[in-house]
């Protein structure tokens, strides 16, 4: 059944937005009137599953909630109707609008879901699907929302981590630019005539450089930016940028650490959901957001196919630490895979975060000193010429 998209006034004259489903833009109209709307315009909502999708939250939100709804053992239909009513003034109440019309229809909950890509993962979709052919959809959705909502918080350490350093450099930026651009040319006529510092002659011709060529500076910044940035969006841009930062000692810590977590928590899920192994790994490696730790992974998958055992693979590679082959090396002996990948995330996530305190008490004393040595030697180079008592006796 179609959706239409629609404006309309209530009967206090407050305007109104949303979307119903209906046969025919006549059907709509004549429903919309029933609930006592004067609709002011109405139009089909072509493509809607790219108009519209779940943010993080609501993705948490609506997958704790069905789990939820499922377990109280309400039908899958009924549970999507429920939460249909409840986002109904939401913006992307017509995702839940059209996921009831297609079960309504007879469709799937995984085939359903699959027409959104940019919100359900394949991560997602294949638990859905594995959990329909085994009749344990509210398991399946109390495991994905738990999977959810250990990678926001993974993915909010990480950018809490960064901010307040993005910060300070950015202050550090600020202040030295508004120094080289503002404060010593306003001082430049006390040093005319005198012999100057070294130091002083240096911030000078500086910040008279900094004056004539900031346009040509600003420009030269954005066009710098513009071109890392579309190198970065490239493959080679991506693998060359990872390299580099892999080379990093703390760096590469928390990237192994970051993805490693991401790998044994989707794997975990994915194995405990009836998934097979390789398909499993398949699913799993793309959330590492690691291009040479997917490698790693997608070569240990075809050697698992030839009957090779998933710990011996990963032991070949540098990248993986030993901690983590021993340990599934364990599993494997004993058939405990699933709950030894769950610990394995738990440790590294417990490291990561004594890792990120580290780096962020490392960088913000770091940034600060650098700040504090750049202007204090812009200030010194000032203040050298004033404390020359001769240069003063002399004019």
């Amino acid at each position: 059944m179609p959706l239409f998209r629609y404006k309309a006034l209530a009967e206090t004259g407050r305007a109104t937005a949303g979307v119903i489903d209906a046969d025919s833009e006549s059907v709509a109209k004549e429903r919309l009137r029933k609930q006592k709307v004067m609709v002011t315009s109405i139009g089909l909502l072509k493509d809607n599953k790219k108009e519209i999708g779940l943010d993080r939250t609501l993705l948490l939100s609506f997958t704790k909630e069905l789990g939820q709804l499922l377990r109280a053992g309400l039908p899958v239909y009924e549970s999507l109707l429920t939460l249909e009513e409840k986002y109904r003034r939401h913006k992307s109440h017509s995702l839940f609008l059209d996921l009831c019309d297609r079960l309504k229809s007879g469709s799937s909950l995984s085939a359903s879901l699959k027409r959104y890509p940019k919100t359900f993962d394949e991560i997602y979709l294949s638990m859905v699907a594995s959990a329909e052919q085994s009749g344990s959809l509210a398991q399946i959705f109390d495991q994905l929302s738990a999977l959810i909502n250990k990678q926001q918080k993974l993915r909010k350490q990480l950018i809490s981590a960064l901010i307040y350093p993005a910060f300070l450099g950015s202050f550090c930026m600020i202040v030295i630019f508004s120094l080289l651009l503002f404060v010593v040319p306003s001082m430049r006529d006390l040093f005319e005539g005198r012999p100057l510092h070294p130091i002083t002659h240096i911030v000078l011709a500086l910040s008279t450089f900094v004056n004539a060529a900031w346009p040509f500076l600003l420009f030269g910044v954005a066009a710098l930016g513009t071109s890392a940035f579309l190198f970065l969006r490239h493959p080679e841009g991506r693998l060359f940028l990872e390299r580099g930062l892999l080379k990093l000692p703390l760096i590469k810590t928390l990237i192994i650490q970051a993805a490693l977590i991401r790998f044994c928590r989707s794997l975990s899920v994915l194995l405990q959901g009836g998934v097979p192994l390789i398909t499993s790994l398949s699913l799993s490696r793309k959330v590492m957001k690691q291009a040479l730790l997917e490698e790693v992974i997608a070569n240990a998958e075809k050697r698992i196919g030839e009957g090779k055992k998933l710990s011996d693979e990963l032991k070949s590679s540098p990248l993986i630490p030993s901690l983590v082959t021993r340990m599934l090396a364990l599993a494997e002996e004993t058939g405990k895979t699933v709950p030894m990948l769950q610990n394995i995330a738990d440790i590294y996530d417990e490291e990561m975060e004594t890792h990120l305190a580290q780096m962020t008490a490392l960088l913000q004393p770091t940034i600060l000193l650098i700040l504090g040595g750049v202007v204090g030697l812009i200030l010194l180079s000032v203040l050298l010429p004033l404390t020359d008592v001769s240069s003063f006796l002399s004019t």
